[in-house]
């Protein structure tokens, strides 16, 4: 059966997708976000309570996300209607009285938005049974978990899920930095496809060189790894090293376009982690994340069309494209079954 471009999106829709680092959305912070080819304004009132909203006044169109928080509203910039955290429209300065039916047309159209792992996420089609995975590892106070900058791509969010799996370009995208000392040869994967539909997961070594020529550092050196991907884009990646230290990553591409997405991303150290310093680990991280970016940035076409006949997947090679086309299937199916009109396909709460 074959799929439409619009399809991913539609179903995207009833997921949460994070918009907003949460230190970035202080009291009476207003701010706007591009999600899905939805223009939203996001607010947090004094309160802490959050509001998420098409981003455009009911009056005459003014976007809400140049407004302001006063007296615990949102107000719009152009003539001062006012909202409450619910959309529900309180105040139109120009009528002394405003009439109740004008009050009612005027409530925006609000979204489903909750906080967890320091972002803001968004839910476009309210879905009670979708929930986020669950990440211990980022809500245990014993680990150090550290929050980086939103970083855009201008590639489709298929396009860096698949670079997030991807293990076979450590020695060449990541030729200074990560894969310094990378062996080219896949080393043996266990992938194990889950029977929920939720998504996969990988189980195998780092590529890492026995003689390198040079010693590597540690996030560099042989270690385990563990990547699971949510369907449909929430993925992780848990490194565990020789000496019992871990790391456990995440990364999700928050669809802006078709063409177009924001990578929001997060990592977590165990206690007493034997090796470079959070800061130092950090800007390592968006090192690397910006060799992938070009690297994203630079494939043709801009995202992986859906359907595989139609040139979605290129030339592939075994084993080294395994994960890549795991996922391309997994997330065909995914989509086909919501399609079809089925069950619905739940996000698993199992741990990572």
């Amino acid at each position: 059966m074959d799929l439409t471009e619009d399809l991913p999106f539609q179903v995207l829709r009833r997921t949460w997708q994070p918009v907003a680092l949460s230190r970035e959305l202080g009291p009476a912070g207003v701010i706007g976000f591009r999600l899905l080819n939805t223009d939203i304004v996001v607010a947090r009132f004094e309160d802490g309570s959050l509001l998420a909203a098409d981003d455009v006044c009911p009056h005459k169109g003014a976007r809400l996300s140049r407004g302001t928080i006063l007296a615990g509203e949102l107000q719009c910039p152009y003539h001062g209607w006012r909202f409450d955290p619910a959309g529900a429209c309180t105040n139109i300065p120009s009528l002394l009285n405003p009439p109740s039916d004008k009050l009612e047309l005027s409530h925006l159209n609000a979204y489903a938005v909750q906080e967890r792992y320091g972002m803001v996420w968004v839910q476009l089609e309210r879905n009670a049974d979708v929930r986020l995975p669950d990440v211990p590892e980022f809500e245990n106070p014993r680990w150090t978990y550290l929050l980086g900058p939103p970083t855009p791509f201008r590639s489709g969010w298929r396009r860096e899920v698949e670079n997030y799996l991807d293990m076979t370009h450590f020695a060449f995208a990541h030729g200074t930095t990560l894969g310094k000392a990378a062996d080219s040869v896949v080393p043996p994967m266990k992938i194990t496809v889950f029977d929920d539909g939720s998504g996969f997961q990988m189980d195998a070594p780092f590529p890492a060189l026995e003689s390198p020529h040079e010693q590597p550092g540690k996030l560099q050196s042989a270690h385990g790894r563990q990547q699971r991907c949510w369907l449909p884009n929430f993925t992780t990646i848990r490194q565990t090293f020789g000496d019992g230290d871990a790391r456990v990553l995440v990364h999700v591409p928050t669809p802006v376009t078709r063409e177009e997405c924001v990578v929001f991303w997060s990592l977590a150290l165990s206690p007493g982690f034997d090796g470079p310093a959070p800061e130092d680990q950090l800007e390592f991280a968006i090192r690397v994340l910006d060799e992938d970016r070009t690297m994203c940035e630079n494939q043709v076409p801009r995202e992986i069309p859906i359907n595989p006949s139609k040139g979605g997947w290129g030339v592939l090679v075994t084993p080294g494209d395994t994960l890549a086309n795991t996922f391309q299937k997994c997330l065909r199916k995914y989509l086909q079954a919501v399609q079809a009109g089925g069950e619905s396909v739940k996000e698993s709460r199992a741990a990572a």
